[in-house]
Protein backbone atom coordinates (compact mmCIF):
# COMPACT_ATOMS: atom_id res chain seq x y z
CA UNK A 1 0.00 0.00 0.00
CA UNK A 2 1.29 3.52 -0.85
CA UNK A 3 2.41 5.81 1.83
CA UNK A 4 -0.78 8.50 0.77
CA UNK A 5 -2.84 5.85 1.14
CA UNK A 6 -2.34 5.05 4.78
CA UNK A 7 -4.00 7.90 7.87
CA UNK A 8 -0.52 9.38 9.17
CA UNK A 9 -1.98 8.06 12.57
CA UNK A 10 -2.08 4.31 11.31
CA UNK A 11 1.55 4.70 9.87
CA UNK A 12 3.34 5.94 12.85
CA UNK A 13 1.46 2.94 14.82
CA UNK A 14 2.61 0.98 12.01
CA UNK A 15 6.31 1.92 11.85
CA UNK A 16 6.92 2.93 15.35
CA UNK A 17 9.13 0.15 15.90
CA UNK A 18 11.35 1.00 13.44
CA UNK A 19 11.97 4.60 14.45
CA UNK A 20 15.43 5.65 16.46
CA UNK A 21 14.56 6.94 20.12
CA UNK A 22 14.57 10.71 19.21
CA UNK A 23 12.47 9.82 16.75
CA UNK A 24 9.97 7.77 18.80
CA UNK A 25 9.56 10.63 21.00
CA UNK A 26 8.17 12.92 18.08
CA UNK A 27 5.52 9.88 17.07
CA UNK A 28 4.62 9.89 20.58
CA UNK A 29 3.81 13.50 20.70
CA UNK A 30 2.06 13.49 16.71
CA UNK A 31 0.02 10.62 17.90
CA UNK A 32 -0.96 12.15 21.42
CA UNK A 33 -1.59 15.66 19.58
CA UNK A 34 -3.27 15.31 16.11
CA UNK A 35 -5.01 17.85 15.61
CA UNK A 36 -2.37 20.21 17.15
CA UNK A 37 0.17 18.97 15.02
CA UNK A 38 -1.67 20.16 11.94
CA UNK A 39 -1.29 23.80 13.29
CA UNK A 40 2.50 23.59 13.99
CA UNK A 41 5.46 24.70 11.57
CA UNK A 42 8.71 22.58 11.94
CA UNK A 43 10.32 24.52 14.38
CA UNK A 44 7.15 24.63 16.39
CA UNK A 45 6.71 20.84 16.61
CA UNK A 46 10.78 20.44 17.50
CA UNK A 47 10.12 22.78 20.26
CA UNK A 48 7.14 20.91 21.61
CA UNK A 49 8.50 17.44 21.39
CA UNK A 50 12.01 19.07 22.73
CA UNK A 51 14.19 17.75 19.76
CA UNK A 52 15.87 19.72 17.05
CA UNK A 53 14.84 20.32 13.73
CA UNK A 54 16.44 17.93 12.13
CA UNK A 55 15.15 14.98 13.80
CA UNK A 56 11.59 15.91 12.81
CA UNK A 57 12.35 15.67 9.42
CA UNK A 58 14.56 12.42 9.68
CA UNK A 59 11.51 11.23 11.26
CA UNK A 60 8.87 12.51 8.52
CA UNK A 61 11.36 10.82 6.45
CA UNK A 62 12.04 7.57 8.07
CA UNK A 63 8.06 7.22 8.22
CA UNK A 64 8.33 7.39 4.33
CA UNK A 65 6.99 11.23 3.32
CA UNK A 66 9.15 13.43 1.54
CA UNK A 67 9.71 16.05 4.80
CA UNK A 68 7.52 17.74 7.53
CA UNK A 69 5.55 19.36 4.97
CA UNK A 70 4.18 16.60 3.12
CA UNK A 71 3.10 14.82 6.54
CA UNK A 72 1.21 17.72 7.68
CA UNK A 73 -0.85 17.88 4.61
CA UNK A 74 -1.36 14.34 4.48
CA UNK A 75 -2.34 15.16 8.57
CA UNK A 76 -4.69 17.69 7.89
CA UNK A 77 -6.38 15.26 5.11
CA UNK A 78 -6.79 12.58 8.06
CA UNK A 79 -8.14 15.21 10.37
CA UNK A 80 -10.70 16.59 7.95
CA UNK A 81 -12.13 13.25 7.11
CA UNK A 82 -12.16 12.31 10.93
CA UNK A 83 -14.50 16.00 11.50
CA UNK A 84 -17.03 15.02 9.38
CA UNK A 85 -17.54 11.89 11.43
CA UNK A 86 -17.37 13.77 14.37
CA UNK A 87 -20.16 14.00 17.21
CA UNK A 88 -20.48 17.97 17.18
CA UNK A 89 -22.95 20.24 15.63
CA UNK A 90 -23.24 21.10 12.63
CA UNK A 91 -22.93 24.51 11.18
CA UNK A 92 -25.63 24.20 8.23
CA UNK A 93 -25.88 28.11 7.32
CA UNK A 94 -24.29 31.21 7.35
CA UNK A 95 -26.08 32.51 10.64
CA UNK A 96 -24.76 30.09 12.21
CA UNK A 97 -21.35 30.17 10.93
CA UNK A 98 -21.00 33.67 12.05
CA UNK A 99 -22.50 33.24 15.38
CA UNK A 100 -19.72 30.31 16.23
CA UNK A 101 -17.07 33.29 15.28
CA UNK A 102 -18.69 35.90 17.74
CA UNK A 103 -18.87 33.94 20.48
CA UNK A 104 -14.88 33.05 20.13
CA UNK A 105 -14.45 36.94 19.80
CA UNK A 106 -16.85 37.65 22.68
CA UNK A 107 -14.96 35.24 24.77
CA UNK A 108 -12.27 37.10 24.57
CA UNK A 109 -13.94 39.71 26.83
CA UNK A 110 -13.54 37.16 29.56
CA UNK A 111 -9.67 36.81 29.91
CA UNK A 112 -8.67 40.21 28.29
CA UNK A 113 -8.54 43.40 30.12
CA UNK A 114 -9.13 46.84 29.57
CA UNK A 115 -5.97 47.39 31.71
CA UNK A 116 -3.46 45.36 29.90
CA UNK A 117 -4.49 47.21 26.39
CA UNK A 118 -4.06 50.62 27.85
CA UNK A 119 -0.59 49.45 28.95
CA UNK A 120 0.11 48.22 25.43
CA UNK A 121 -0.99 51.12 24.05
CA UNK A 122 1.28 53.71 26.13
CA UNK A 123 3.95 51.23 25.43
CA UNK A 124 2.97 52.20 21.62
CA UNK A 125 2.52 55.43 22.03
CA UNK A 126 6.48 56.20 23.90
CA UNK A 127 8.34 53.90 21.75
CA UNK A 128 10.57 55.55 18.94
CA UNK A 129 10.06 52.54 16.60
CA UNK A 130 7.78 49.49 17.58
CA UNK A 131 9.13 46.21 15.88
CA UNK A 132 6.20 43.65 14.89
CA UNK A 133 7.30 40.21 14.79
CA UNK A 134 5.87 36.51 13.50
CA UNK A 135 5.91 34.00 10.97
CA UNK A 136 3.99 31.37 9.13
CA UNK A 137 0.14 31.83 9.77
CA UNK A 138 1.14 34.69 12.09
CA UNK A 139 2.40 36.94 9.15
CA UNK A 140 -1.02 38.36 8.07
CA UNK A 141 -1.97 39.65 11.72
CA UNK A 142 2.14 40.88 11.86
CA UNK A 143 1.31 42.72 8.83
CA UNK A 144 -1.97 44.01 9.35
CA UNK A 145 -1.29 45.65 12.89
CA UNK A 146 2.14 46.99 11.35
CA UNK A 147 -0.24 49.05 8.46
CA UNK A 148 -2.57 50.34 10.56
CA UNK A 149 -0.40 51.14 13.31
CA UNK A 150 1.48 53.45 10.91
CA UNK A 151 -1.96 54.86 9.94
CA UNK A 152 -2.32 56.05 13.22
CA UNK A 153 1.01 57.24 12.73
CA UNK A 154 3.06 55.35 14.98
CA UNK A 155 6.62 54.26 13.28
CA UNK A 156 6.56 50.29 12.90
CA UNK A 157 9.25 47.68 11.27
CA UNK A 158 7.53 44.23 10.04
CA UNK A 159 8.08 41.59 7.51
CA UNK A 160 7.72 38.02 6.67
CA UNK A 161 11.52 37.18 6.76
CA UNK A 162 12.79 36.79 9.85
CA UNK A 163 16.20 37.88 8.85
CA UNK A 164 14.79 41.02 7.87
CA UNK A 165 13.11 41.99 11.30
CA UNK A 166 16.05 40.17 12.99
CA UNK A 167 18.33 43.42 11.24
CA UNK A 168 15.51 45.96 12.72
CA UNK A 169 15.84 44.58 15.87
CA UNK A 170 19.83 45.12 15.60
CA UNK A 171 19.40 48.48 14.73
CA UNK A 172 17.38 49.40 17.46
CA UNK A 173 17.64 50.72 20.79
CA UNK A 174 15.77 50.80 24.14
CA UNK A 175 13.39 53.73 22.94
CA UNK A 176 12.00 50.96 20.54
CA UNK A 177 9.33 47.84 21.63
CA UNK A 178 8.58 44.82 20.40
CA UNK A 179 5.34 42.90 19.78
CA UNK A 180 5.85 39.00 19.21
CA UNK A 181 2.76 37.01 18.14
CA UNK A 182 2.49 33.46 18.39
CA UNK A 183 -0.34 30.98 18.67
CA UNK A 184 1.54 28.13 19.81
CA UNK A 185 4.40 30.43 21.66
CA UNK A 186 6.99 28.39 20.41
CA UNK A 187 8.14 29.80 17.30
CA UNK A 188 12.30 29.47 17.04
CA UNK A 189 12.28 32.87 14.89
CA UNK A 190 10.45 34.35 16.91
CA UNK A 191 11.56 33.74 20.63
CA UNK A 192 15.36 34.38 19.25
CA UNK A 193 13.48 38.42 18.04
CA UNK A 194 12.36 38.46 21.59
CA UNK A 195 16.03 37.45 23.51
CA UNK A 196 17.29 40.05 20.65
CA UNK A 197 15.27 42.81 21.73
CA UNK A 198 15.39 41.70 25.63
CA UNK A 199 19.11 42.41 25.28
CA UNK A 200 18.71 45.68 23.55
CA UNK A 201 16.52 47.05 26.41
CA UNK A 202 13.03 47.33 24.34
CA UNK A 203 9.98 47.02 25.82
CA UNK A 204 8.59 43.70 24.69
CA UNK A 205 4.64 42.82 24.33
CA UNK A 206 3.47 39.44 23.24
CA UNK A 207 0.49 37.78 21.64
CA UNK A 208 0.21 34.11 22.74
CA UNK A 209 -1.94 31.19 23.37
CA UNK A 210 0.71 29.23 25.29
CA UNK A 211 2.40 30.75 28.12
CA UNK A 212 5.77 29.22 26.72
CA UNK A 213 8.46 30.08 29.47
CA UNK A 214 11.30 30.95 26.18
CA UNK A 215 8.48 33.22 25.07
CA UNK A 216 6.69 35.26 27.75
CA UNK A 217 9.78 35.08 30.71
CA UNK A 218 11.31 38.95 29.42
CA UNK A 219 7.67 39.87 28.27
CA UNK A 220 6.44 43.66 30.04
CA UNK A 221 2.89 42.71 28.78
CA UNK A 222 1.20 39.42 28.05
CA UNK A 223 -1.93 39.13 26.48
CA UNK A 224 -3.04 35.51 26.61
CA UNK A 225 -5.27 34.28 23.55
CA UNK A 226 -7.78 31.98 25.43
CA UNK A 227 -10.07 29.69 22.78
CA UNK A 228 -13.09 27.47 24.08
CA UNK A 229 -14.55 24.85 22.56
CA UNK A 230 -18.63 25.62 21.65
CA UNK A 231 -19.04 22.10 20.28
CA UNK A 232 -19.09 22.59 17.10
CA UNK A 233 -17.52 20.46 14.24
CA UNK A 234 -15.11 23.06 13.08
CA UNK A 235 -11.72 23.80 14.73
CA UNK A 236 -10.78 27.83 16.33
CA UNK A 237 -7.91 27.13 13.42
CA UNK A 238 -8.27 30.78 11.56
CA UNK A 239 -6.74 34.03 13.54
CA UNK A 240 -9.85 35.69 13.78
CA UNK A 241 -8.77 35.79 17.73
CA UNK A 242 -6.05 37.61 17.09
CA UNK A 243 -7.43 40.11 14.24
CA UNK A 244 -9.90 40.84 17.25
CA UNK A 245 -7.20 41.82 19.43
CA UNK A 246 -5.14 43.88 16.82
CA UNK A 247 -8.79 45.67 16.69
CA UNK A 248 -8.83 46.44 19.90
CA UNK A 249 -5.07 47.57 20.61
CA UNK A 250 -5.86 49.71 17.52
CA UNK A 251 -8.85 51.34 19.39
CA UNK A 252 -7.14 51.92 22.61
CA UNK A 253 -4.36 53.26 20.79
CA UNK A 254 -6.46 55.93 19.03
CA UNK A 255 -8.24 56.82 22.74
CA UNK A 256 -4.63 57.32 23.95
CA UNK A 257 -3.58 59.31 21.12
CA UNK A 258 -6.91 61.73 21.05
CA UNK A 259 -6.11 62.45 24.79
CA UNK A 260 -2.58 63.33 24.05
CA UNK A 261 -4.24 65.75 21.22
CA UNK A 262 -5.86 67.72 23.67
CA UNK A 263 -2.79 67.71 26.23
CA UNK A 264 -3.73 64.93 28.27
CA UNK A 265 -0.94 62.94 29.56
CA UNK A 266 -1.68 59.66 29.45
CA UNK A 267 1.42 58.23 31.25
CA UNK A 268 -0.54 59.79 34.28
CA UNK A 269 -2.45 57.57 36.64
CA UNK A 270 -5.65 60.16 37.24
CA UNK A 271 -5.80 60.65 33.49
CA UNK A 272 -5.52 56.88 32.82
CA UNK A 273 -8.86 56.85 35.30
CA UNK A 274 -10.66 58.36 32.87
CA UNK A 275 -9.68 56.27 29.92
CA UNK A 276 -11.01 53.56 32.32
CA UNK A 277 -14.23 55.30 33.12
CA UNK A 278 -15.45 54.90 29.20
CA UNK A 279 -15.39 51.19 29.76
CA UNK A 280 -16.61 50.38 33.15
CA UNK A 281 -20.58 49.63 34.07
Amino acid sequence: MEINELTVEKNIKDSYEDLFSAEKKVAEYVLKNLDEVVMLNVSELAKKCEVSEATIVRTCKHLGYSGYYQMRILLSRDTGKNEMHANKKEVSNLSELFEYHSERILNLSNHVNIETLIDVSKILLNAKNTHIVGVGNTVPIVLDLGFRLQRYGISCNYSMIPEQFYNYIMLGNENDALIAISRTGASTAVIRAIEMAHKKGMKIIVITGELNKQFVENADVIIKIVEKDNGFEIKPDSHLIEFAINEAILFIVKKNKDMNKNGIDINNKENMEMLLSEFKL
